[in-house]
């Protein structure tokens, strides 16, 4: 048995936070996802930095902030010699595998020669990740985007053209994922990570786990109810639920072999959050809510974390994941880290209390359409500040009114005021750019813009649009 754990990261996209029962949510069960938060511990007000799939992975594996890292933007790819969890892991003498969705290495021209002779078999995004766009992965078995969970694919090793996968993709990783952790056979610890899409749209479950019934759904206040939006929430919670399923097999696994068997760290967490159906929206993002910034963080390692279970109120976000995970480890966090080391809380010391304020961002580019938007923001135990780059703000106080439903920053402008500066203060230690110079040297901008794009139903996120838009009326 190697001295050092073996380490495990399941990564799902588009899981909010509190789409978990031991969260509190009455709709779903997640047996599996509740037994490791009872063993170890589940950050309740853990948060993505950057929600949207690209900038938040580079977060993930760099330890720095979306505008300040090696993953800047929507699309953008892994710079080809920055540091990575990987890296720093393989210093270490770990062996590291990468199985599932990357999007951090698309290269518009890497269309392999099989796809292009079969282009409509494939995808929209069906790249094969160059090899120096996987941030020091050795072992791969990995795809940019599938977006088409009974119609996926996947690149293996080093091999120039896709795989296809069979069935329901969560099933299939997993399935992968464990074949090779039998087989595993090193001498040196294993850093593996297990990425999935599910539940990220479009949202399609096996019928296997379609048990929900959308009328009886318990939905929040801030839900646009609708038997669509009912429809699409009930399957949804099925692929959460077919997800805590895999997870349960993954760890099963782990628990039946010897070299893993209480030597492994295991962290399930997401890349970001959902809408489904809050502020009208649905398969979003990109903005500061809770439904979209708030995600699942649990850890998991017997006997080296005490069980906890939830540790609530710690503002714990994605860019912390990189220091804690070393720390946890026993190794050194090199200085180019943003984040902060939550190891001491998850060995149980009480006394740790954590950031006073959390960071969140969007950078975006490209963008889809005018509701798609840059902003700068944070969280605190209370207030939800954003600045966007038009220069209309959001303020939340997220104690009297969790469900962000009343915009404050026009009426409480002391507030406002306040974490505005300390917006600026956290920008400053972040190596912010530009957005300092927006928020504090920014001007009107010009408008209406005429939208004449195709898409229907924007601007419901952003509230801003009645001074900045109009739609071309055909």
């Amino acid at each position: 048995m190697t001295t050092q754990p073996h380490v495990i990261y399941i990564l799902s996209d588009e899981h909010f936070g509190g789409a978990m029962s031991h969260m509190g949510d009455a709709n779903v069960r997640t047996p599996n996802m509740d037994h490791l938060a009872a063993t170890g511990v589940s950050f309740d007000r853990a948060y993505a930095n950057c929600p949207i799939c690209t900038p938040s992975r580079g977060t993930i594996f760099s330890g720095r902030h979306a505008h300040a890292g090696p993953v800047q933007y929507f699309f953008d790819v892994f710079k080809a010699s920055s540091p990575s969890t990987a890296t720093a892991l393989r210093t270490a003498d770990y062996h590291t595998a990468y199985f599932g969705k990357w999007h951090c290495g698309v290269v518009h021209d890497q269309e392999p020669p099989l796809v292009r002779a079969e282009r409509e078999e494939y995808t929209r995004w069906p790249h094969r990740t160059p090899e120096y766009h996987r941030a020091g992965f050795q072992d791969w078995y990995g795809f940019e985007i599938n977006n088409a969970p009974f119609k996926g694919f996947y690149y293996h090793q080093n091999e120039a053209n896709p795989r296809k996968m069979v069935g329901y993709q969560t099933d299939f990783l997993t399935d992968l994922a464990i074949d090779y952790l039998r087989s595993y056979a090193r001498d040196e610890p294993l850093f593996l990570v297990l990425s999935v899409e599910p539940p990220h749209f479009p949202l399609e479950a096996p019928d296997a786990f379609a048990r929900f019934d959308p009328a009886a759904l318990e939905t929040p206040p801030n839900f646009a109810d609708s038997p669509e939006m009912r429809a699409q929430l009930a399957t949804y919670y099925a692929m959460v639920e077919n997800l805590d399923w895999n997870i349960g097999r993954l760890h099963e696994t782990l628990n039946s072999l010897s070299e893993f068997r209480d030597n492994t760290l295991t962290v399930y967490f997401s890349d970001h959050g959902d809408y489904m159906g809050a502020h009208g929206a649905i398969n979003r993002k990109e903005n500061p809510h809770e439904n979209s910034v708030r995600i699942p963080a649990i850890f998991h390692w017997p006997e080296r974390i005490p069980a906890q279970g939830r540790r609530d109120g710690l503002l714990f976000s994605l860019v912390d994941l990189f220091p804690t995970t070393l720390g946890l480890l026993g190794l050194d966090v090199p200085a180019h880290n943003q984040g902060i080391d939550f190891s001491d809380a998850l060995r149980g010391q009480q006394s740790f209390t954590g950031p006073e304020a959390a960071l969140l961002e969007m950078s975006g580019n490209p963008r889809w359409n005018l509701d798609f938007l840059d902003w700068r923001g944070l969280v605190t135990a209370r207030w939800k500040y954003a600045f966007y780059e038009t220069g209309h703000q959001l303020l939340y106080d997220l104690d009297n009114d969790p469900y962000e439903m009343n915009n404050l920053a026009a009426s409480d402008t002391e507030t406002c005021a306040e974490m505005r500066c300390k917006l600026l203060e956290l920008l400053a230690d972040s190596r912010e750019p530009y957005f300092d110079v927006l928020i504090e040297h920014g001007v009107p901008p010009a408008g209406p813009a005429l939208d004449v794009g195709a898409s229907t139903g924007k601007g419901q996120l952003a509230p801003i649009w009645p001074q900045l838009a109009r739609k071309h009326e055909t």
